[in-house]
């Protein structure tokens, strides 16, 4: 069964080019049409106007000539009046001027064969006769026309009449010549407005690249569509560090790292966010390939690389992806291999030991053997044993081994309060966050314990509070301490007392802390080194 392509209201489909053609040629024929209707009007009234005063002033004239009046008052003048009128009438370019006596004979007339004849419309005559001046739109010998009549007097007394007037044809043939100009002009506009539609509808098809509306509507749909299902994060800045593009998993990382209502698309890139992802490619227009960064203490590897249109420096692209979850299942898994590893340590040290047992047999040194199972077994309880027997978590007691002996490695002695405990619980985001603070403040309190020549200790105590649900962990040192000043910049990305391009492990132990609702103290201790408080409810997380 063949499918029928479902028709709009308008049966003929235009494209944008013809469709801006059409709009704007209606539109300038509109208002072509528009402004000839007013301008013909105009030009009507403006012409009756200059005819009526034209004729008006005319025949106020004659009427005070003395031609006219020696015509009216002596009968041997009177062949003067018809070559005086006459003369006029050319000159003024009017139809007629009719010079009537008292009694309504016509002196003058275009028409000679109507001169000695009585004026045609009476009511006119006697009311001009009774010393009226008035206009008047009547039908007389000539057709129908304007006429204006003044009354001729002579010591205050009426002794004739003008009539100066124009036939309706004469008027309208001027009208109409008027409006052919207008209409001449009303042509060269149109055209103007058609040359000028097809070049502005080449011009916006151009900037369109040559696309239809629909096809940018569905590539742009295409477009976000592709954006958003992209598993990175996508984010570009204009040359202006505009925010030009943003797709969803770019806000969702923005989000986490509370930077999103500083970088909506429009606004400038807040400058943390410059600084750490767009910096080297803005400036140095380089391209950046995964590269390890923090976001507020949200660890990503993001990729930069400059854009340029016509060889000319448009902004900057960079893609995000969020290592999070890579990183939770590193810290499970490293925690649990850790864990093996150091039992596969503990074993071969054990068996070297059974072998020093096994000597010290042999050679019946009883009393040394007593000696050494008696220090095996408080270094076993110091170390291993505490941790298996009171750490039910293996990710946790694994990373614990792994940190001790990496700390042995560096003449650093990690000691485990023998009260702490860790119940068997599931390992969830908790565990993680727990391990990702852990291994940041063990790895602090280590580094600053090296500035010690004789003794270098972290004290660890690490306890779980079923009933409420916390995690509580107190982490001391013997190393260089903490003043009060840097107290107050521990948690600002980028404060390290150990250097350049440090200083972002503290600032992710306390978003972390800020996420699950927690609290984090420091404080110097009275014999040096620093102790470190914390709580981490195990389900504060905060969304």
């Amino acid at each position: 069964m063949n499918s029928k392509k479902k028709q709009g209201i308008w049966p003929i489909h235009f494209n944008l080019q013809m469709t801006i053609i059409l709009l704007v040629c209606c539109s300038t024929l509109v208002s072509l049409l528009v402004s000839a209707f007013l301008i013909r009007n105009f030009i009507m009234k403006t012409n009756y106007e200059t005819v009526s005063e034209k004729m008006s002033s005319t025949a106020k004239i004659i009427a005070k000539s003395e031609t006219v009046r020696n015509g009216l008052l002596y009968g041997d003048k009177q062949q003067f009046v018809q070559q005086f009128t006459r003369d006029i009438t050319n000159d003024a370019k009017l139809d007629f001027i009719v010079v009537m006596d008292k009694k309504g004979v016509r002196l003058s007339h275009t028409d000679a064969s109507y001169i000695g004849q009585p004026f045609s419309n009476k009511p006119d005559m006697q009311r001009v006769l009774a010393g009226h001046e008035f206009f008047s739109k009547k039908n007389g010998v000539l057709g129908k026309g304007y006429r204006y009549f003044v009354p001729v007097t002579f010591h205050n007394k009426v002794i004739g009449a003008v009539c100066v007037g124009s036939t309706t044809q004469r008027i309208e043939m001027q009208i109409i010549n008027a409006q052919k100009k207008i209409l001449f002009a009303l042509c060269v506009g149109l055209i103007v407005g058609i040359i000028g539609a097809i070049f502005l509808a080449r011009k916006i098809k151009g900037i369109l690249l040559g696309l239809e509306p629909e096809e940018i509507a569905t590539q742009l749909i295409e477009k976000e569509i592709i954006e958003n299902e992209v598993n990175e994060g996508i984010l570009a800045i204009s040359q202006n560090r505009e925010v030009i593009l943003m797709n969803k998993e770019a806000k969702k990382l923005l989000t986490s790292s509370n930077l999103e209502t500083t970088s909506l698309i429009g606004s400038q890139v807040d400058e943390n966010l410059y600084d750490v992802l767009f910096k080297k490619a803005f400036e140095e227009k380089q391209i950046i390939r995964n590269q390890a960064m923090y976001l507020n203490g949200v660890e990503v590897i993001a990729s930069a690389s400059p854009i340029f249109n016509k060889n000319q420096f448009f902004g900057v692209v960079a893609t995000l992806n969020d290592q999070s979850e890579v990183i939770k299942l590193l810290d499970e898994l490293g925690g649990t291999e850790q864990y093996i590893n150091s039992l596969r340590a503990q074993t071969h040290e054990f068996l070297n030991k059974l072998h020093v047992v096994s000597g010290l047999i042999d050679l019946k040194k009883f009393d040394e053997v007593s000696s050494f199972i008696k220090q095996l077994n408080q270094h076993y309880r110091a170390d291993v044993g505490i941790i298996t027997k009171q750490i039910k978590v293996p990710a946790i007691a694994g990373f614990l081994l792994g940190k001790i002996n990496e700390a042995k490695e560096q003449d650093v002695e990690m000691i485990i309060a023998s009260d702490s405990y860790i119940p068997e619980i599931e390992v969830d985001d908790s565990i993680h966050a727990l391990l990702q603070v852990l291994g940041n403040l063990l790895d602090n309190a280590k580094e600053a314990t090296l500035c010690n020549k004789s003794s270098r200790t972290v004290w660890i105590h690490l306890t779980f509070e079923e009933e409420s649900q916390i995690f509580i962990l107190t982490v001391c040192d013997n190393g260089i301490g903490i003043t009060d000043e840097t107290k107050h910049k521990l948690f600002q990305v980028g404060v390290s007392t150990k250097g350049k391009n440090r200083g972002f492990g503290l600032a992710i132990v306390k978003k972390i802390i800020n996420q699950h609702n927690g609290m984090i103290e420091f404080s110097a201790r009275e014999e040096g080194g620093t102790t470190v408080y914390l709580e981490l409810p195990k389900e504060g997380k905060n969304n």
